[in-house]
């Protein structure tokens, strides 16, 4: 296995020390810095957050214009999110179709591969029918848009394992609906890397990269968005999940996505750099 590997740097990855907030929705860091960033590092793709994109047009800002910057930096592999309470009704629903709208139209302008699709949260009991046709109709709607629309599998979200998700992906047999597949999520799942093989690749999409302890910081909540490691330095078999993956049948980009707390607080460059190299060094067949 070689190094030539197409990655792409998750938003959170090059953010800084930012996450979203009741009073902070977008980070402060200039989206073009953030590309500039990825490109020196030597990402192929890139992640936006829906809120950044929402304050890059307040600003001014002009998506062709940005289009333009990710073209010339060689960043090919646009990643959006996330598309959240897609199966929920009322006024949940028309602020969730409002995302929609603002996501679909980032997507047309900046050419985006795939669009994060949210599970469900909180227990709130949502029909298995219910998500299944909702996603039918998301992955539909989608599909006109050229995008795909892999649900990431979260185990503290209320499709816990790669098998709920799949058969919300596998009810609704969209041709561009399926999986987001994070190691970290996998791990924390109780699931194994071999666990992978039983998704067929049809519904394997997205993939996701990072590390950390086996031992959780906290709860699962606090472990994720806070003590997550730079691939390599923690104590999951990154080379061993990329081997999974490449044996159920995926050949798609790798997100890299590192949050914890030292991580945000490296300069963007130093961060995209950093997570770059560790990453693409799990690709080559010393790693392991």
């Amino acid at each position: 296995m070689t190094n030539e590997v197409d990655l792409i740097a998750t938003c959170w990855t090059i953010a800084g020390d930012f996450l979203p907030g009741a009073d902070r929705t977008a980070c402060p860091l200039p989206l073009g810095k953030r590309i500039a960033a990825a490109a020196s590092a030597g990402y192929t793709g890139i992640g936006f957050w829906h809120g950044d994109l929402v304050h890059f047009l307040a600003q001014g800002g002009r998506y062709r214009d940005l289009r333009k910057l990710l073209e010339v930096n060689g960043l090919r592999h646009i990643e959006l999110e996330y598309m959240g309470d897609w199966f929920t009704e009322g006024e949940r629903r028309q602020r969730a179709d409002a995302m929609r709208r603002d996501l679909f139209a980032a997507a047309d302008a900046l050419g985006a591969r795939h669009i994060k699709v949210m599970a469900p949260f909180g227990n709130e009991g949502w029909p298995r029918q219910q998500l299944i046709d909702e996603y039918g109709s998301l992955c539909a709607e989608a599909a006109t848009h050229g995008l795909l629309m892999p649900i990431e599998m979260i185990p503290f979200s209320d499709l816990p394992t790669l098998d709920a998700v799949l058969d919300i992906a596998a009810g609704a047999g969209a041709a561009n609906g399926g999986l987001l597949i994070d190691i970290w999520h996998v791990v924390r799942s109780g699931a194994s890397y071999e666990d992978i093989l039983r998704v067929p690749a049809r519904y394997i999409l997205a993939a996701e990269l990072d590390d950390a302890e086996l031992a959780l910081h906290g709860d699962m909540h606090e472990d994720t968005m806070h003590h997550r490691r730079l691939c390599g330095e923690g104590e999951f078999d990154v080379p061993a999940f990329i081997d999974a993956m490449t044996r159920a049948g995926y050949r798609g980009p790798y997100g890299v996505e590192i949050l914890s707390r030292e991580h945000r607080r490296l300069p963007v460059a130093e961060a995209a750099r950093r997570s770059f190299e560790t990453a693409r060094t799990q690709f080559t067949d010393g790693a392991r």
